[in-house]
This record gives C-alpha cells, structure tokens and sequence, in this order.
C-alpha cells in the first residue's frame, strides 16, 4: 500500500496568471488615446518577470510640470495593483485592470 508521503508531487503544475491578457493591452492603448485627447503625452514599458508582469506609465503636459509616473503590476493569482512608481507606494488592488486604473490620480491627466 502507497502511503501519500512516498508519493513524488512531480505532477502538480502551478498556474501563473501574471501575464497581462490581450484585453489589458487594448485598455492601455485606450488610455495612450484619452491622453493624447487631453493634450497630454503618453508613453509605458512593459516590464515581464517570472510571476510579475508590470505596466509602467509615464503621462505629462510640454511644460514645467514634471511628468507623472504610475505602475500596474499583475501577481501570479491574477490581482492587479496600482502603485505609485516613483514612491512604490501602493494606490489601489484590484481583480480587473480597468478598476485599478480607475484609481489612478488626477497629477496623472491634469497638470496643477
């Protein structure tokens, strides 16, 4: 009789969620537009680690205000979280993309 403890776990797979689906990239490219409608620009890298995939935007005004930089990471469980790249302070986490840049602030389209 096999006791479970002998029993070698090789054919347990983790799944990884952290890549962002091709919905979440058609979002972005929705906001680079929203952006682009308020005079502001609009720039992101995309930033792939196993179990971490990061989004980073970088919105401004042609001025003196310094530029506005934001981060949406995607974990491996499939939750999202908005954080503040240049602190790493974290804004937000979210199940689904839109709700995360929902929370994003408003430095982010508006110069003050």
């Amino acid at each position: 009789m096999n006791n479970f403890k002998e029993r070698d776990p090789n054919n347990i797979i983790e799944l990884d969620f952290s890549k962002f689906s091709k919905n979440d990239l058609n979002r972005v490219e929705a906001l680079g537009v929203k952006q682009k409608l308020l005079y502001r620009w609009f720039r992101f890298e995309r930033v792939t680690e196993p179990g971490l995939d990061q989004l980073v935007f970088y919105s401004g005004a042609r001025g003196r205000v310094p530029y506005a930089a934001y981060r949406v990471d995607r974990h491996r469980n499939g939750l999202y979280a908005l954080v503040n790249h240049r602190t790493g302070e974290t804004i937000t986490k979210s199940r689904t993309l839109n709700s995360a840049l929902n929370k994003l602030p408003d430095d982010f389209y508006y110069s003050t």
